[in-house]
């Protein structure tokens, strides 16, 4: 990412009220409204039918947002295959493949025991999904109804959760997930590209239900009152938090307790959309963080990177350098030293009696409680 996108990514955040940031983001408003007449059309078309939606013979679980990442949709969707998987059902996993390389109709990441295709052909997203999902096929491609086939055909799969499906509307779903950040729901609540809204927010109406995600409920949703309420419509609400679930270690097999963190001085660095969250994870984990980078959303690390980020840790006084699961996934080689890297594992955790509610409320809509 260049200088100059980055202080306009920061300034589309944080726009202030001066007359230097008005002038700069006027023709991305007017850009906005372009692009939010275009997203409306096409959601109308759909709905009338002028564009088809495909229907695929089984159960259909789309796991989206209405932001540009950072609601925590990987973990969701872990969450989600391997409660369907423990339920004694074939599960399967569709995704585009985000920053991945392949650029075919369909292809298999994972058969759920064996993993077929690296982070830079099917994506840091795919890969991660491939690595923690035993037992359920993860298949990339831009065709999502020729994925499902190929799901259905050779794995008998009877649920598909389409990764990232909110906007694929070619497909037909049973049941779709909203997934909205507990600390920001809307963004800046204006559209693409002068804010981080992929559609407008009147299509939260096409959810069934919504997943508050980072947290129980907090200031920032309460705070939007009657709008929240307006648009949520009465569906279900349910909310996960993250929880630690392990430190993997760079080249080792073994795993540490998140517990191991604490008091230990370290290095962070994150190429994610929305990287406070994990920053204030590792503080809750209490370590004693010396640095944090952050780097561009599926930024694809080189070499050049971790050494300079090893020898800032080496002059810190750092014992580990620190990253996310999904960021370790980006990182193909790491200069061998005296700097261990760590990546620490997250999952979603349902609070309280929510766990129970959404398992009733998932298999109920999917005609599996029989």
């Amino acid at each position: 990412m260049t200088i100059f996108n980055h202080f306009l990514h920061r300034l589309i955040r944080n726009p202030g009220e001066n007359l230097f940031s008005r002038v700069l983001l006027a023709p991305l408003t007017f850009l906005s409204f372009l692009y939010g007449l275009a997203v409306t059309v096409r959601v109308f078309f759909y709905r009338k039918g002028i564009y088809r939606s495909r229907s695929l013979p089984c159960r259909v679980v789309s796991v989206g947002n209405l932001t540009l990442g950072g609601t925590g949709k990987t973990p969701f969707v872990i969450l989600l295959a391997e409660m369907i998987l423990r339920r004694g059902c074939r599960a399967a996993v569709l995704s585009r493949g985000y920053k991945g390389k392949y650029g075919g109709p369909c292809a298999l990441v994972s058969d759920g025991e064996r993993i077929l295709m690296d982070p830079i052909e099917a994506g840091d997203e795919p890969s991660l999904l491939a690595r923690k999902l035993k037992g359920v096929p993860v298949i990339v491609g831009r065709e999502r109804w020729a994925a499902g086939r190929l799901a259905i055909d050779r794995f008998q799969a009877e649920v598909l959760v389409l990764d990232d499906g909110y906007q694929h509307l070619a497909i037909k779903r049973d049941l779709n997930f909203l997934l909205l950040d507990s600390f920001s729901p809307f963004g800046n609540g204006r559209l693409l590209p002068r804010g981080e809204l992929r559609e407008p927010l009147s299509q939260i109406r096409r959810a069934d239900a919504l997943v508050l995600t980072k947290g129980e409920m907090n200031d920032k949703i309460i705070n939007s009152g009657k709008r929240f309420m307006n648009l949520s419509e009465g569906r279900p609400v349910f909310r996960v938090r993250y929880e630690p679930e392990e430190i993997i270690v760079w080249g080792e097999e073994r795993a540490l307790p998140p517990l191991y963190m604490k008091n230990k001085r370290i290095l962070a660095f994150s190429g994610l959309a929305r990287p406070e969250s994990f920053e204030k994870t590792l503080q809750g984990l209490e370590a004693e963080i010396l640095g944090f980078e952050t780097f561009p959303d599926h930024y694809a690390y080189e070499g050049k990177d971790l050494e300079r980020l090893r020898e800032k840790a080496l002059r810190a006084g750092a014992e580990a350098m620190v990253t996310t699961e999904k960021d370790m996934v980006r990182i193909k080689n790491f200069p061998p030293g005296r700097m261990p890297l760590w990546a620490l594992s997250v999952r979603h955790v349902f609070p309280g009696e929510d766990l129970a509610r959404f398992e009733a409320f998932l298999f109920e809509r999917l005609g599996f409680n029989a």
